[in-house]
């Protein structure tokens, strides 16, 4: 089948268009399916123990060396 470049066009803007409506939707889905944000307090609180985890492993490993 010959097709044009108008034809090419429109099926391309027509693919496009789905994409974006299947990254709406998987959007939706995620923001609906996410837990909500912990407060602010609890999120300094959780870096503040990676940060002590990570302190305790690299101490480990400078007495390993």
């Amino acid at each position: 089948m010959f097709r044009n470049n108008e034809d090419i066009a429109k099926q391309h803007a027509n693919d496009l268009r789905q994409e974006m409506e299947r990254c709406r939707l998987a959007e939706q889905m995620r923001l609906s399916h996410s837990e909500p944000a912990p407060p602010a307090d609890e999120t300094v609180e959780s870096k503040d123990v990676w940060k002590s985890l990570y302190e305790t492993i690299a101490g480990m490993g400078r007495r390993i060396l």
